[in-house]
């Protein structure tokens, strides 16, 4: 017994010491003892994966904020050397803010993302009626697909209620939709679906553009990561990771997969144990053209 506490004990300064590769050693005779070290291995494991996307996130900030800091400068400098008039260094003013504006998004992304990771807007949880709210914003967003040429669609479940925060949805909502009209070309139809998978609600945006491979649908899960042929394209790379620190907070799965054609973006929530009413005015479908 003292001598497994010993192996506790060094493991546990080992770690202080900055080796986080250190394990407590298990015996395998799941006592008290054997279940306090697998318990510690875990919380390690956790601890270690965390420190790994730390590492990985803070280079990849200074990667990405580089660039955009980088252009501020080149054109406040011509600005400085071939500006002749009020209107040169009004253009270059504005593309200043542009840039300026464009940092501080990625900025407030983050900060969201840490937010909600942090677990710190449950107090927010209410029933929330899933059916209506997709059908509001698909109709916000209407405007903006006609604008880019692309087709807007509907299969909602009328009724299909979440516990959840109404905010939060909205946004991870917004952020798959505008994603998909972003990286998909003219001609493409985004559809926003709403159902029921086993009893679990599902909020999904669908489209039959050129889809995301396989082997890259969890990197782009995580911060700044993007495909090649989407840096082109405006974003942060941020969008996903803050779909899926929302879905993580409400104990749901975000699942990204093969739309043949096309990519699916599903969060399936959990069984909730009480829906909203019925009270809201039922959504409805409307097939793709």
């Amino acid at each position: 017994m003292l001598g497994r506490i010993a192996r506790i004990d060094a493991t546990t300064r080992a770690i202080v010491a900055g080796d986080l590769s250190a394990r407590v050693p298990g015996r395998g005779t799941d006592d008290e003892l054997d279940r306090l070290t697998s318990g510690i291995n875990d919380m390690l494991d956790r601890l270690q994966t965390l420190m790994v996307d730390l590492k990985r996130v803070t280079t990849d900030v200074a990667h990405d904020l580089r660039t955009p800091l980088a252009r501020l400068r080149q054109k406040l400098e011509s600005a400085r050397e071939e500006a002749t008039g009020v209107a040169d260094y009004a253009a270059v003013t504005d593309e200043a803010v542009a840039e300026v504006d464009r940092l501080l998004g990625i900025f407030t992304a983050l900060m969201r993302i840490a937010e909600i990771e942090a677990r710190a807007r449950r107090s927010a949880f209410a029933a929330v009626d899933l059916s209506t709210l997709a059908a509001d914003m698909a109709e916000v967003y209407e405007p903006v697909a006609e604008e880019t040429g692309h087709h807007l669609a509907l299969r909602i479940e009328p009724h299909v209620g979440i516990v959840g925060d109404r905010a939060l949805v909205q946004q991870i909502l917004a952020n798959l939709v505008e994603n998909a009209l972003r990286h998909t070309p003219a001609g493409t139809t985004v559809t926003v679906e709403v159902t029921t998978r086993g009893g679990r609600p599902v909020l999904g945006v669908a489209d039959d553009g050129p889809g995301v491979p396989a082997d890259m649908r969890e990197e782009v899960q995580k911060p700044f990561r993007r495909l090649e042929t989407a840096r082109s394209t405006s974003g942060s790379g941020l969008g996903l990771a803050l779909v899926k620190a929302v879905a993580t907070l409400h104990e749901a799965d975000l699942l990204l997969g093969d739309g043949a054609p096309g990519l699916r973006a599903e969060i399936v929530f959990p069984e909730p144990a009480s829906r909203p009413g019925a009270a809201d005015q039922p959504a409805g479908s409307r097939p793709a053209p």
